[in-house]
C-alpha cells in the first residue's frame, strides 16, 4: 500500500464525522503533495490537518482550508515553509477558528507574493491585530483576505508599519481601522515606492494624536503629497509628524494646509522653505508648519532670497516666547507685518495713499482724492483695468500695489511717477480741450474740416473728424502723453530721473517693430519716440521720409507752452501720414530696416499750406478702407506708467456733472444729456468696450452703463415711471407704501486685536461693521421721559449747574483789567510790615466754555435679554392651604399682572438710562454719541449708530432708541477701538468713553476656546489703554454683580463701577457722568 493510501485509511474514521468535502480535500492534498514530500513529511502534514479538526467546534473549517490550500501552494515551496504554515494555522485556530480560516484561505496567493520565507512574519502581523474579541477577529481576518493585493504594493517591512497604524487606530475605532485597511492597497498604490513608508509613518502619528482625521488622510493624503517636491516628501512628513506628537491640535490640518502651500511654490523653492522650517521645529513644530503655510502669502510681498531674513526675525521671537513666535509665523502679529514691510520692496497704496494725495494736491492745486484703480473699475463707467493708473477728472486712481523694482524706494518713486503723470493731465489741461481754441505751435486745421452730426463734448466733436476713431484715439493719446511728459520734465526736475528710468524700462518691454504690420509699426515707433527712445526706432529705409516728418511733428509738442489743442493738431497731421501706410507685413530683409532721425521742425506736413486748406484736408481724411491684403489695425501695447487715458469719456463726465449742478455761472438753463446722445456716443467711442466692461445682452449692458454714468455724475435717471414690480428708484426712501425698505449702508473698518500671550497685535484682525440703527417707534422715548419725569427734572437741574458762566473772574494775576481789592490790601499790609509782597494784585474775566465729547457704548449682546428679578411677594402655604382652586386663582392673577406690565429686562434699563443721559446732555451742551455693539466672530463686529456726534436729538434719533435690542455676542475690544476712533475725530479738549455692559467680554473665537476668559479681558484692557494713551478718559459700568472679578484686571488703573442694584441704573448713570 502506498503512503497516500495508508494515510487515507489511518484517518478515515476521524474525518468521516465531518462534512464530506473535508475528506475529499484531504485526499486531494495528499495526492498533490506526495510527489514533493518524503513519506515522513507527508505524514506530518496530514497529522497537522487532522489536529486542526479537533481544536474547537468549528476548527474543522480551518482544516478544510488547510487541505484545500495544498494543491495551490506555489511550486518550489520548501518543506520548512509548508511546515511553518501548518504550525501557524494550528496556533491561530486555537485562538480563533475564523481567523485561521482567513489566514489559510489567502495563504497560497500571499506566499506567491511575499515568498515562503515570510509566512511567520505575515502570520504575526494578523495575530497582532487580534485582541480576543469578534471585532478584532474580523479586522485581522480582513488583513489576511486583502494580503495578496496588499503585498503586491508593499514590501513586508512596509506592511509592518501599516499594521502598526491599523492596530493603533483600532484602539479608537474598529470601523475606521477597517475602512482604512480596506482602502490601503489602492491608496498606497498611488504613491511612489519611496513615499509609502513615510506616508505610513505619519499615519501612525496621526492615529495617536488625531485619529478621527485618518479617514481624511487616506482620502486626500496621496493627492496632497504629490504637491510636495518628490525628493523632499519624507523630510516634509517627518516635520509634520513632530507637530502631530503635540496631541493638542489638528495634525492633518497642518499637513493639508502646508502641502497646499508648497504646491503654490516652484519645486526648486521647496528645499529652501523646508530647510528654514526645520530650523524652527526644535523650538515649536507648530511654528514650523505655520511658517510653511504662510510662505506663499509672504512671497507675494518679498522675494525668496529675502525669506530667510523674515524667518530669522521670527526665530528670535520664538526663542523667547512660543506664543509670540507662533503668532508671528501665523501672520497674526504686527511684528511679523512690520518685518515683512521692512524687507519687502513692494509698496502698498493703503500705506502711502495719504502721502500721494498730498503730493498730487501740491502739484495740481486741487483737493484731489487718491483711490485704488479697482474702485474705478467697480463703478462700471468705462474703466475696466484694475492695475492701471487713471483719472476721471476729480480723483487719481492708482494700482493697489507697486512692485516693479527690487527696492522699496524705487517702487515708491514709481508710484510718484504714476501719480505725477495723472496729476499733470489735470494741471496741464488734458481734459480742457476746446475745439475752437487754437494751439500755440500749430496752425488750426480743425476749423477747415467739416464734421457730420452734433457732438456732446469738444473731444467727441474732434474725434468725429476721423473715419478711423481707434487710430485717431491712439495717435492723440501718444501726442498728449508726450506733451505731458515734456511738461513734467520742465516743471518738476525732482521727478525727472525716476521718469526717465521708467521710460527706459518700458522701451525694453516693447514688441519688435519688424514683427508688426506696417501701420502698426508706424504707431509703435511713435510710442517709442514719446518715451524718448529715438535710438530704438526702426523703419523701412525706402519710407524714411514719412517717419521723419511724423517724428518732427511729435517733437514740437515737447516745446514750452504747448497746449492740448497742439496735441490735437499734431494728431491730425500724424493721422494723415498713418492712413497712407498700408497695414501689411513687409517681407524684406532686416538690412532694409534702419533708424530714422526726425525731420526739420519747419518742414511742411500733409494738409498744411496751399490753396485748398481745409477742403484738401477733408479729401485726405475721407478714405481709410483697407485693401484686400491689409490686416485689421490693432492698438499698440499700453505704456504702464501712463495708465488709461480716456479724454472723451472724462469730458463727458465733466459735462454731465456740470449739468447736474446747474451749468456754468450765467447759464441758467443747461441742457442735460439725453439717453439717446449717450447711446450714440457709446456706439462710436473708441474708449469704451462694453463687451469687456460687462457681461450679458448688449442693450441691457448699454442701459446699465448709462445708469452708472448718470449716477457717477450725480444726474437723476430720466425714467422715474417704473412699474409697481420694479425696484425702488434712486430717489426712493424705502418708507412709502408698497416700497421695500432700503438696506442700511454698512461701512467696514479693520482693527488690530491684542494677543496677550504673544504680547503682540494681530494686524487687521477684526472687521467692525458700522451702520445706522434702524428706526422704531418714537413712543419709547416719550414713555421713558414720562415714567421718570421726576428723575428727568432733577437730573436736568443738576446738569444745568455744571453749565459754566459765560465769564469767570480770575484773581491774583500779575496784570489784568483792575485791582483785586483783597490782594491789594494784603500787598499794602505786607509792605508796611517790611515783608516782600506778591505782585499779583490784579484780576480779569476769562471766557469759560465746556469742551467735552463723550461716546456711550451700549452692550447689545443676547445676555441683556435677561429679565430683572422682582421682589414679588411670595404666597405662604396658608394662603391657599394646598387648595388647588386657591393656587390656580393666585397663578391667574399673577400671570395677568405680568401680561399687563411685562417684567423689565437689562436692555430696557440700558435704553432708559440712555434717554435720561441724552436729555441731561442736551441741557449742558456737551457733544455726545450713543452707540450699540454686538456681533458674532471677528469678521462681524456690529457697531450700531444710535446718535452720532454730528447728529441732533431729533425724531429720527428718538426712533432708533426703540430698536436697541439684544442680538448676539460681546467683542468689546474692536468696539472700544472704533468708539475711540470716533472720539478722536471730534475737536473737544476733554474726551470721555463710557462703556455700559452686563458682563464680561465674550465672543466666538475670542480666545482659544469658548471657555477661556483671559484673552478677551486682556484685549479689552488693551483697547481701553489705547484710548487712555490718546488722552481719552475711559469708564466702565457693569450691572454684573460678579464684575469685580474681571474689572479689576480689565480696568486696573481706570474708573469702573459695579451697579449691584440694576434698577438704580437710570439714576446712577447721570450721577457717574457728573463725577467724571
Amino acid at each position: 500500500m502506498t503512503i497516500v493510501g495508508e494515510l487515507l485509511a489511518r484517518h478515515h474514521e476521524r474525518l468521516s464525522g465531518f462534512p464530506a468535502p473535508l475528506e475529499q480535500h484531504y485526499e486531494a492534498g495528499l495526492r498533490s503533495l506526495a510527489p514533493l514530500l518524503t513519506p515522513s513529511q507527508l505524514q506530518t502534514w496530514a497529522e497537522t490537518g487532522v489536529e486542526l479538526t479537533g481544536l474547537s467546534l468549528r476548527s474543522w473549517e480551518a482544516a478544510l482550508e488547510y487541505f484545500r490550500a495544498a494543491p495551490l501552494i506555489p511550486g518550489g515551496t520548501s518543506w520548512e515553509a509548508i511546515e511553518t504554515l501548518g504550525h501557524e494555522a494550528v496556533t491561530m485556530a486555537a485562538e480563533s477558528a475564523p481567523l485561521a480560516v482567513s489566514f489559510l484561505r489567502s495563504a497560497p496567493q500571499t506566499m506567491e507574493t511575499i515568498g515562503p520565507s515570510h509566512v511567520r512574519q505575515w502570520a504575526d502581523m494578523g495575530r497582532k491585530l487580534y485582541k480576543g474579541n469578534w471585532k478584532s477577529s474580523a479586522l485581522a481576518g480582513q488583513f489576511f483576505e486583502i494580503s495578496p493585493g496588499l503585498y503586491a504594493v508593499l514590501r513586508p517591512g512596509q506592511a509592518s508599519r501599516l499594521i502598526l497604524f491599523v492596530d493603533e487606530l483600532s484602539r479608537h475605532s474598529y470601523e475606521l481601522a477597517a475602512a482604512c485597511l480596506a482602502s490601503a492597497p489602492d491608496v498606497l498604490n498611488r504613491l511612489d515606492e519611496d513615499d509609502r513608508s513615510p506616508f505610513l509613518g505619519f499615519a501612525i502619528e496621526l492615529a495617536q494624536s488625531s485619529w478621527a482625521d485618518t479617514r481624511l488622510y487616506f482620502e486626500r493624503g496621496t493627492q496632497l503629497m504629490h504637491k510636495v517636491h518628490a525628493p523632499l516628501r519624507e523630510r516634509f512628513l517627518l516635520l509634520t509628524a513632530q507637530a502631530a506628537r503635540g496631541q493638542n491640535r489638528s495634525a492633518f490640518q497642518y499637513f493639508e494646509e502646508s502641502s497646499v502651500a508648497l504646491g503654490e511654490l516652484e519645486p526648486d523653492e521647496h528645499f529652501t522653505v523646508l530647510e528654514l522650517a526645520e530650523q524652527l521645529a526644535p523650538y515649536s513644530p507648530y511654528a514650523a508648519m505655520d511658517f510653511i503655510t504662510a510662505v506663499p502669502q509672504v512671497l507675494q510681498r518679498i522675494r525668496i532670497d529675502e525669506l530667510r531674513g523674515w524667518q530669522e526675525a521670527g526665530l528670535r521671537i520664538l526663542q523667547v516666547s512660543h506664543d509670540g513666535g507662533e503668532a508671528y509665523f501665523r501672520l497674526q502679529s504686527s511684528r511679523s507685518e512690520d518685518i515683512i514691510e521692512t524687507l519687502s520692496a513692494r509698496v502698498e497704496l493703503s500705506r502711502v495713499g495719504e502721502i500721494l494725495r498730498l503730493y498730487c494736491k501740491a502739484l495740481t492745486g486741487r483737493d484731489v482724492a487718491v483711490q485704488s484703480s479697482s474702485a474705478l473699475a467697480d463703478k462700471g463707467i468705462g474703466w475696466v483695468n484694475e492695475n492701471h493708473a487713471s483719472t476721471e477728472g476729480t480723483t487719481i486712481f492708482l494700482p493697489e500695489v507697486m512692485e516693479t523694482f527690487h527696492e522699496k524706494p524705487d517702487n515708491f518713486a514709481a508710484y510718484k511717477v504714476f501719480s505725477t503723470h495723472q496729476s499733470a493731465h489735470l494741471e496741464f489741461g488734458s481734459f480742457e480741450f476746446d475745439f475752437e481754441r487754437p494751439g500755440t505751435h500749430f496752425g488750426n486745421l480743425r476749423s477747415g474740416i467739416a464734421s457730420s452730426g452734433s457732438a456732446t463734448t469738444h473731444m467727441e466733436r474732434f474725434f468725429d473728424l476721423f473715419p478711423d476713431r481707434k487710430l485717431a484715439s491712439d495717435l492723440f493719446t501718444i501726442a498728449e502723453d508726450y506733451r505731458i511728459d515734456g511738461a513734467i520734465k520742465r516743471e518738476y526736475g525732482g521727478i525727472r530721473k525716476p521718469l526717465i528710468r521708467l521710460q527706459r524700462r518700458e522701451l525694453g518691454n516693447r514688441p519688435a517693430v519688424q514683427s508688426l504690420p506696417l501701420r502698426q509699426a508706424f504707431v509703435e515707433n511713435l510710442v517709442r519716440a514719446s518715451l524718448e527712445g529715438l535710438d530704438t526706432i526702426l523703419w523701412p529705409r525706402n519710407r524714411a521720409e514719412e517717419m521723419a516728418s511724423a517724428l518732427a511733428t511729435l517733437d514740437i509738442l515737447a516745446r514750452e507752452g504747448a497746449l492740448v489743442e497742439d496735441a490735437a493738431e499734431a494728431t491730425l497731421r500724424l493721422y494723415q501720414v498713418a492712413i497712407k501706410i498700408p497695414n501689411i507685413l513687409e517681407d524684406m530683409p532686416a538690412s532694409n530696416w534702419g533708424p530714422v532721425e526726425p525731420g526739420q521742425p519747419g518742414e511742411m506736413m500733409p494738409g498744411e499750406g496751399g490753396e485748398s486748406g481745409g477742403e484738401g484736408m477733408q479729401m485726405e481724411m475721407g478714405d481709410v478702407s483697407a485693401g484686400d491684403d491689409e490686416m485689421d489695425y490693432k492698438s499698440p501695447d499700453e505704456v504702464g506708467f501712463r495708465g488709461d487715458f480716456k479724454p472723451e469719456l472724462v469730458q463727458l463726465l465733466m459735462k454731465m456733472r456740470e449739468d447736474a449742478q446747474g451749468g456754468d455761472a450765467g447759464d441758467q438753463s443747461p441742457t442735460p444729456l439725453t439717453p439717446e446722445q449717450l447711446q450714440e456716443l457709446l456706439e462710436k467711442s473708441a474708449e469704451i468696450d462694453l463687451d469687456q466692461l460687462m457681461e450679458g445682452d448688449l442693450d441691457a449692458t448699454t442701459g446699465m452703463f448709462m445708469e452708472n454714468l448718470m449716477r457717477e455724475a450725480g444726474t437723476p435717471s430720466s425714467d422715474q415711471d417704473g412699474n409697481d414690480g420694479d425696484p425702488t428708484a434712486d430717489s426712493s426712501t424705502g418708507t412709502e407704501e408698497g416700497e421695500e425698505p432700503l438696506i442700511p449702508i454698512v461701512t467696514i473698518y479693520y482693527y488690530d486685536e491684542w494677543d496677550f500671550r504673544a504680547q503682540d497685535y494681530k494686524p487687521r484682525w477684526c472687521a467692525v461693521k458700522e451702520s445706522k440703527l434702524e428706526s422704531g417707534e418714537e413712543d419709547f422715548y416719550e414713555n421713558a421721559i414720562r415714567e421718570h419725569a421726576g428723575l428727568v427734572a432733577q437730573t436736568r437741574k443738576q446738569f444745568e449747574l455744571m453749565k459754566p458762566e459765560l465769564f469767570r473772574k480770575i484773581k491774583r494775576l500779575p496784570e489784568g483789567e483792575d485791582f483785586d481789592l483783597d490782594a491789594a490790601i494784603e500787598w499794602m499790609v505786607e509792605r508796611r510790615a517790611g515783608a516782600s509782597p506778591q505782585e499779583k494784585i490784579y484780576w480779569r474775566r476769562n471766557k469759560i466754555d465746556r469742551d467735552v465729547a463723550v461716546a456711550f457704548l451700549i452692550d447689545m449682546s443676547a445676555s441683556t435679554d435677561e429679565e430683572i428679578n422682582k421682589r414679588d411677594k411670595k404666597m405662604e402655604d396658608d394662603d391657599y392651604n394646598d387648595d388647588p382652586r386657591k393656587y390656580l386663582s393666585w397663578w391667574v392673577s399673577r400671570r395677568k399682572q405680568e401680561l399687563s406690565a411685562p417684567p423689565k429686562r437689562i436692555i430696557d434699563l440700558e435704553k432708559e438710562s440712555a434717554v435720561l443721559l441724552m436729555t441731561a446732555l442736551e441741557a449742558i451742551g456737551d457733544q455726545y454719541g450713543i452707540y450699540g455693539f454686538s456681533g458674532y466672530g471677528r469678521d462681524n463686529v456690529e457697531f450700531f449708530v444710535i446718535k452720532d456726534f454730528d447728529e441732533h436729538l431729533d425724531d429720527k434719533v428718538k426712533k432708533r432708541l426703540d430698536k436697541i435690542t439684544p442680538i448676539r455676542s460681546t467683542r468689546m475690544g474692536p468696539a472700544i477701538r472704533h468708539a475711540t476712533h470716533k472720539l478722536m475725530k471730534t475737536d473737544a479738549k476733554v474726551r470721555i468713553l463710557f462703556l455700559l455692559s452686563d458682563g464680561r467680554p465674550q465672543d466666538h473665537g475670542y480666545g482659544r476656546d469658548r471657555t477661556e476668559k483671559e484673552y478677551a479681558i486682556h484685549d479689552t484692557k488693551q483697547a481701553l489703554n489705547e484710548a487712555k494713551r490718546e488722552g481719552i478718559t475711559p469708564f466702565a459700568l457693569t450691572v454684573d454683580r460678579a464684575g469685580h472679578d474681571y474689572l479689576k484686571t480689565m480696568c486696573a488703573d481706570m474708573g469702573y463701577e459695579v451697579v449691584a442694584d440694576i434698577e438704580a441704573l437710570p439714576s446712577r448713570l447721570p450721577t457717574l457722568y457728573r463725577r467724571l
